[in-house]
C-alpha cells in the first residue's frame, strides 16, 4: 500500500504525542523508517530509553544488521533544509564501517519546484571510502522530525557532533489550525505562529499556512502575515496572488523593521513583473524604494529589493529615456546599498555598472562624484560599492547611501 509521507508523519506524530512523550520512556519510538529504492529492504532508526538503534533488512524477516549507540555518543548533525524544514543526519559505526542516514526535505522538481519532497539516504563507508549509497523510496518515508533533538535535550546534550549548539526552539507537532486553541501572545511572537513553524519544520506547508493565517488575523504581530504571504506567492499548490498581496501589504505598511523591507520587496517585484497583478512601475518604484532605503528608521533593508529597484529604474528609463537619461546614477546608489548587507551578487552589479559608466565617460559618473563631494559622504563615487567589514561601519554607510539616494532623486535629468 502506498502512503503520502506528510499524512503518515502526522499520524505518527499523534501516536508519539499520545503514547511516548514522557522523558526516559522505555517504549521504542520509531524516528525514521523507509523502503530502499529498487531493493526489497527497509531501513529504520528508533530510540529506546537513552539509546538509538539502527536496523536494516527485509521488512518481513529478522534484520540483517542491528546497531545500537547511546544517544550521548551518537554522531548527530543538523542542517537547514528548504524554508523552515530541518534535515537530520545520524551515523552508526561498526568497527571501521559507518552507516550514515540522512532525512529531510528537498525542493521539488518540474512541474512543481515549490513543493517539498521528503528524502532519505543510507550511505555506507569503510575507512572513509564509500561502499554503497542508497536512497529511500519517497512514498515510503515515515519520519518524526526533531525527535532526536528532543531526546538529546532530555539527556543534557548541548551540541551536535560537528560542534554546533543544538537549537532551543519549542518542538511542536500541531493539530490543524481549525482544531487548535486561539492565538495567544508569547513574548515577541504568538502561539499560532509558533505552531505554523512547527508544521513547516515537518514539511506540512498547508498545515503551516493555516496557523500563519490564524496568527495574521489575531494581529499580535506581523510574523504570520509575512510567512503566509510567502506561501501564497511561492508555493504552487497554495498559490493565491490576491491573498499574497494583502498579507504583504499589511507587513510592508506595518512597523516590523526586520520583515517589512522584505514584504515591500515582494510587493514591488509583483508589480514590476506583473505577477498576479497588473504591471505598475509607479507602485513597483515606491515599494522597492521602501525595501532598499526607506521602510524604517532602524535602516533595515532587503538587498534583493535594491536589485529589483535598479531593474525598475531601468524600466522607467526605457519608458521615458529623455527624462531619465542619468537613471544609472540612482540605480548605482541602490545597488551599492546591497554592499552594506554583504549581498555580493548585487554588489557586483553595482561595480559592473560603475565600470561600464566610467569606461564610457557617462555623465552620471560626474553627477555622482559631484554629489559625493557636496555631501562629503564618501571619498569618491567608486567607493560607494565597497564592502564594510564591521556592523557599525556598514550601518553608517547605509545611512550615507540613504542620503545619497534622496540626493540622487534630484539628479535624474
Amino acid at each position: 500500500m502506498r502512503y503520502i509521507a506528510a499524512a503518515l508523519i502526522s499520524i505518527l506524530a499523534v501516536f508519539w504525542t499520545a503514547g511516548a512523550l514522557a522523558s526516559g520512556s522505555s517504549q521504542e519510538e520509531t524516528v525514521l523508517t523507509c523502503r530502499i529504492q529498487g531493493h526489497d529492504r527497509e531501513v529504520s532508526v528508533s530510540i529506546v530509553g537513552t539509546r538509538a538503534t539502527y536496523r536494516y533488512g527485509s521488512a518481513l524477516l529478522k534484520p540483517e544488521m542491528t546497531l545500537s549507540s547511546p544517544l550521548a555518543d551518537l554522531d548527530y548533525r543538523r542542517k537547514n533544509g528548504p524554508g523552515d524544514t530541518i534535515d537530520e543526519i545520524v551515523t552508526f559505526t561498526n568497527g571501521d564501517t559507518a552507516y550514515r542516514i540522512t532525512a529531510g526535505f528537498r525542493n521539488g522538481i518540474a512541474p512543481d519546484p515549490s513543493a517539498l519532497q521528503p528524502f532519505g539516504t543510507l550511505t555506507v563507508t569503510r575507512t572513509g571510502k564509500t561502499l554503497t549509497a542508497l536512497s529511500c523510496r519517497p512514498d515510503s518515508i515515515i519520519r518524526v522530525h526533531d525527535r532526536f533533538l528532543a531526546r538529546m535535550r532530555e539527556i543534557g546534550r548541548e551540541r551536535s557532533s560537528d560542534g554546533e549548539s543544538l537549537p532551543n526552539y519549542e518542538i511542536q507537532y500541531p493539530a490543524p489550525a481549525n482544531q487548535s486553541p486561539p492565538c495567544k501572545q508569547d513574548f515577541n511572537v504568538d502561539t499560532c505562529w509558533s505552531r505554523g513553524v512547527g508544521a513547516a519544520r515537518g514539511g506540512d506547508l498547508r498545515g503551516a499556512l493555516g496557523h500563519y493565517d490564524k496568527s495574521c488575523e489575531a494581529g499580535f504581530n506581523e510574523l504570520g502575515c509575512y510567512e503566509a504571504g510567502k506561501l501564497y506567492l511561492q508555493n504552487r499548490q497554495l498559490r493565491d496572488y490576491a491573498k499574497a498581496q494583502e498579507r504583504f501589504t499589511r507587513v510592508c505598511d506595518g512597523d516590523d523593521p526586520g520583515r517589512g523591507p522584505y514584504a515591500c520587496k515582494y510587493l514591488g517585484w509583483m508589480h514590476l513583473t506583473a505577477t498576479g497583478v497588473s504591471r505598475d512601475l509607479d507602485k513597483a518604484w515606491s515599494r522597492l524604494a521602501l525595501a532598499c532605503f526607506l521602510h524604517n528608521d532602524a535602516d533595515m533593508i532587503d538587498p534583493e529589493g535594491c536589485h529589483f529597484f535598479a531593474k525598475t529604474v531601468a524600466a522607467v528609463r526605457a519608458a521615458a529615456p529623455n527624462r531619465y537619461a542619468r537613471a544609472d546614477f540612482l540605480a548605482y546608489v541602490a545597488l551599492s546599498q546591497a554592499c552594506t548587507d554583504d549581498a555580493r551578487t548585487v554588489c557586483d552589479e553595482a561595480r559592473a555598472l560603475y565600470r561600464t559608466g566610467a569606461g564610457q565617460h557617462a555623465p552620471w559618473i560626474k553627477s555622482c562624484d559631484a554629489v559625493v563631494r557636496a555631501n562629503r559622504t564618501f571619498s569618491s563615487c567608486e567607493e560607494m560599492a565597497r564592502f564594510r567589514g564591521d556592523y557599525e561601519t556598514a550601518m553608517a554607510t547605509r545611512r550615507n547611501l540613504k542620503a545619497m539616494f534622496l540626493a540622487a532623486l534630484n539628479n535624474l535629468s
